[in-house]
């Protein structure tokens, strides 16, 4: 299946700009959504140049408000959007504790809410519909508790959590719902990592096997599969031998 129109959230770099990009060679009309309007004009502008179709729509998905009525406006506009990428996410900022409020609360109102926003935004005209796609961009360290990662684990958590709920209540509806749970990929994000970065993946490379599987509508991706089952095999641990491990890996 191809998707005609197609909504993604943190689309001005990383796996949503590499995402937007092929999409449009697919045929897809985008609209691509981010915080940094320049960033996102450059995109559309390369997208078109290309001979594919695409929109900017400057959005903090932080204001969830203000989120939902850009997506409702952009569904009405496209006469129907076929798939919702939430993927805007951020990472706790090094100069504070990961366990404080200044780490927490940025991370769960535009990891979690902000993607639980973009999520629903139209997804009373999907089931009207009766067809479309909702994806999140989640994380392996949504898995299990990770040192030093309070404010990164816990939204990704609740997203992966959200997204289980949402596939429960929709099955039937013609509207699919994936999970997608990602490694360490090649992003800004990264660039000032201290930490090991175990099979890290460039970022092509990356979207072009979440695209190999998403019109197949899977449940959940997870990328890279041999770190993912590490982690999920770790995340099954008894905590009597779990938290030591953890404990002693724990990054600098």
């Amino acid at each position: 299946m191809r998707y005609r129109t197609a909504l993604i959230t943190g689309a001005s770099s990383g796996i949503g700009r590499s995402l937007a990009h092929k999409l449009a060679q697919q045929g897809t009309h985008v609209v691509v959504c981010a915080r940094r309007e320049a960033e996102l004009a450059a995109l559309v502008e390369a997208i078109r140049k290309a001979g594919g179709a695409a929109d900017a729509l400057v959005l903090d998905v932080a204001d969830v408000q203000a989120t939902r009525a850009a997506i409702q406006s952009a569904d009405a506009r496209l006469a129907g959007l076929d798939l919702v990428v939430a993927n805007a996410g951020v990472g706790a900022p090094p100069s504070v504790p990961p366990w404080s409020w200044e780490a927490l609360g940025a991370a769960c109102q535009i990891n979690f809410l902000g993607a639980a926003a973009t999520l629903t935004a139209v997804l009373p005209q999907m089931l009207a519909r009766g067809h479309g796609h909702l994806v999140g961009v989640s994380s392996l360290a949504s898995f299990g508790a990770l040192p030093q990662a309070a404010a990164y684990c816990a939204p990704k958590a609740g997203l992966s959590m959200l997204l289980d709920c949402l596939r429960l209540d929709l099955h039937g509806t013609g509207v699919a719902v994936t999970t997608i749970h990602v490694g360490f990929v090649r992003t800004a994000m990264l660039e000032h990592a201290t930490h090991r970065l175990p099979q890290l993946m460039e970022i092509d490379a990356a979207v072009d096997a979440m695209l190999r599987r998403l019109p197949d509508r899977p449940a959940e991706i997870n990328l890279p599969q041999p770190l993912a089952f590490a982690t999920r095999f770790l995340a099954r641990l008894p905590r009597w031998l779990r938290e030591p491990l953890l404990r002693a890996v724990r990054p600098s």
